[in-house]
């Protein structure tokens, strides 16, 4: 292939990526995408080669100029009458461009112009579109460019010296002629592609995300969600039962697998029903801000101390039409990219704007633990404004009120009643979508009585209606069950259908309680190699959200500090390898020193011969140990590492004291050795080894004051002298 059909394909290729780009965000009408796609074909026949007459196009320049101007005139009608927004109005206008010049390529600026369209084309496409998909197509569109360029630079340093020895000489050198484009170029430009990529994903990780330029699409395709509104009617959540679109994503960091069942993403909460629909009348909301490191404290961590463990979790979430924030219960504290966060009289946490894309936080949860004596305790005591908010009930029948006195026969506490109600309706009832739209008068004794079906809002209603007749203060509560578990990215994926509603029993000590009076219901079959292929997809996209479209300046850092640590422990074990080689060389010049006799030299002889074949067999499994410990240092996490840098730092110091950590010692029991021969280091030595084996082999994560306190305790063990 020469070089000028070489140069016009690629042209060609560069203005179809950015083309391509733009079709999947659905901001093109099928006319402009029918006539695109028909001009970047025949304009490629033509500079494939295919001369055939009907391929030729021979409008006058005052055509083409007339063509150009009646594209203006359209831009200005979308963008006032049709579009009325300047993103797709612009979109629109640079299609027309794109069809103009590829139909009337001729001059270097002709060429010129093509490129700067598309590259309006893909940062437009960049500005309508996160998803995966825009990796491929930038990935093409960059590949396409730098052949493009090149070939560019080639094509023209080509005319000018074809000029310039047409002027000297009369004509033209065919020696000087550009020949085909070879292997050898077709791989050194495929290897500057390679470079160009590489250098360009170091600078996009290296700048994290920070904000939004000014192609940024203004307006979101926002996932519609029921159930978290300030009023909420029997039977909106059911509606969406069947809806299989992702509301989010949810991932545990301190868990390497799937948390036990009964997992529950809490959003709002009710306490007023009036027969037909529940409402918050505690809807009033107050600021949050943020607290040291950027972290905001929902409940103040006395409030929350109820000796479980607490649960981390990174949310990543759909635009939603809703602001509020969803998390395990209960949230004890939350991080973002929002300053401040709003809370109602509920507990229920929300944004202070709607969302117009994805976005991700973290939040921190400690379930709440039923004592053990409200747990036997016959009897309870409520505030008046508890009695108000929870106890509150329209007009109930008779018949209602029977059958939870009825359901309650045997139990003695209100605990045992509150299970007596669940088990009942969970035992009782049939769950079913299929209830029909006809508004009953009243819903809680047409579920309890007449049809016996319903799905959760009617089974949540229920038990809170059963509750507060008993005297039990109780409220209704919407959100997410756990979703899907995806194997390939440790996560769960939540979707519409997923919603859900449930019930949470107040107890005076413990708070707060999650009961779920809705029967399981087994999931739908599905193809296992589809599901299958299908976690692996959304495992990737996750990872293109997480990487690319929200990479921030936390990320950055993390990474950074990962990177410091892994090098740390390795500076620390080459210092290690180079201190024991040093050693041994010094020890073996003073024993060659020391050697005189034939005799000797006879020995060594035999001993460098005995050394060196145990030699080989310690290095094949001195090879096995590295590579093993290679993949334990592999399984690290970072807190892992710094756990493990702060316990080497000990030992040396230990070490250096003359108290040596034998190879097979347990941590605890070398810090028992420790408290024996040297007991004025043991107050720094136990805090250290406790540090490290809650961090190591606990899991635990490592705070910021972890790593204060691991500091004091060196330099107070470096302080310490052995008498």
């Amino acid at each position: 292939m020469n070089l000028e059909r070489a140069f016009r394909i690629s042209s060609i290729l560069l203005a179809a990526s950015g083309f391509t780009g733009l079709i999947p965000t659905g901001e093109l009408p099928i006319g402009l995408v029918g006539l695109g796609a028909a001009a970047l074909a025949l304009s490629f026949m033509q500079g494939a080669g295919w001369n055939a007459d009907w391929l030729v196009f021979r409008l006058s320049p005052g055509a083409w100029n007339a063509m150009l101007a009646s594209a203006f005139i359209a831009f200005g009608v979308d963008l006032l009458w049709i579009s009325q927004d300047l993103l797709p109005a612009g979109i629109h206008f640079l299609i027309l461009l794109m069809v103009n010049k590829l139909l009337t390529l001729q001059q270097r600026k002709d060429f010129l112009h093509l490129y700067a369209i598309s590259l309006l084309e893909i940062l437009a496409a960049a500005a309508l579109t996160v998803e995966l998909w825009y990796g491929a197509v930038f990935l093409a569109y960059l590949l396409a460019a730098i052949w493009t360029l090149l070939l560019y630079h080639l094509r023209n340093e080509a005319e000018e010296a074809g000029a310039v020895l047409h002027t000297v000489r009369g004509s033209v050198d065919p020696a000087r002629t550009p020949g085909p484009i070879t292997g050898r170029f077709f791989w050194t430009t495929n290897a500057v592609a390679v470079a160009a990529f590489g250098l360009t994903v170091a600078i996009f990780f290296i700048i994290p995300r920070i904000g939004a330029g000014f192609f940024q699409k203004d307006r979101a395709e926002l996932v519609r969600t029921s159930g978290f509104s300030e009023k909420v009617d029997l039977g909106i959540i059911g509606a969406i039962k069947l809806d299989e679109t992702v509301v989010m994503r949810v991932e545990f960091p301190d868990h390497n697998g799937p948390l036990t069942e009964g997992l529950y993403f809490r959003g709002a909460a009710y306490n007023i029903y009036n027969g037909r629909s529940w409402t918050n009348s505690l809807a009033r909301r107050r600021v949050l801000g943020q607290s040291e490191g950027g972290v905001i404290k929902v409940v103040a961590p006395e409030a929350s101390a109820t000796g479980q463990p607490g649960l981390r979790q990174e949310i990543l979430v759909e635009a939603l039409d809703t602001t509020v924030l969803f998390g395990v219960p209960f949230v004890e504290s939350i991080k973002g990219f929002f300053l401040f966060v709003l809370v109602d009289g509920m507990g229920d946490l929300y944004m202070p704007y709607h969302p117009n894309a994805r976005f991700q936080y973290s939040a921190y949860s400690t379930a709440t633990r039923l004592h053990e004596q409200e747990r036997t305790g016959t009897a309870f005591t409520y505030p008046a404004h508890v009695r108000k908010q929870y106890l509150q009930l329209p007009e109930v029948s008779q018949s209602v009120a029977d059958l939870a006195r009825g359901v309650v026969r045997q139990a003695t506490t209100p605990y045992e009643m509150a299970v007596a109600v669940e088990r009942h309706l969970r035992e009782t009832y049939r769950y079913s979508l299929d209830v029909g739209t006809a508004v009953s008068v009243s819903p809680v004794d047409d579920f309890l009585f007449t049809r016996k079906s319903g799905y959760c809002e009617h089974y949540a209603t229920a038990m809170v209606v059963m509750l507060r007749v008993l005297g039990i203060p109780a409220r209704l509560v919407t959100g997410f069950l756990h979703g899907e578990w995806n194997d390939f990215g440790n996560y769960y994926t939540v979707r519409q259908r997923d919603a859900h509603a449930w019930v949470e029993v107040l107890f005076p000590r413990s708070g707060w309680i999650t009961f779920d009076p809705t029967p399981s219901v087994p999931a739908a079959g599905s193809n296992p190699l589809w599901s299958r292929l299908g976690s692996v997809v959304d495992s990737i996209r996750l990872k293109w959200d997480r990487l690319v479209i929200l990479y921030s300046f936390r990320d950055q850092l993390a990474i950074a500090q990962d990177i410091r640590e892994r090098g740390d422990t390795v500076r620390v074990q080459v210092a290690g390898w180079l201190a024991t080689a040093l050693r041994w060389a010094a020890t073996a010049r003073t024993r060659l020193a020391e050697l005189r006799s034939a005799s000797e030299w006879l020995l060594v002889g035999t001993l460098v011969g005995c050394l060196g074949l145990v030699g080989l067999i310690a290095i094949a499994r001195m090879r096995g140990r590295l590579w093993n410990g290679r993949r334990r240092l592999m399984l690290h996490t970072p807190w892992q590492a710094a756990a493990v840098r702060l316990y080497d730092q000990m030992l040396h110091l230990l070490e250096s004291r003359g108290v040596s950590k034998a190879a097979g010692a347990a941590p605890l029991e070398f810090a028992r050795l420790v408290n024996r021969e040297w007991p004025a280091a043991d107050r720094f030595v136990g805090p250290l080894t406790e540090l490290y084996c809650r961090v190591r082999f606990g899991q635990a994560p490592l705070s910021s004051e972890d790593l204060r306190q691991a500091d004091d305790l060196l330099a107070g063990l470096r302080a310490v002298r052995r008498l």
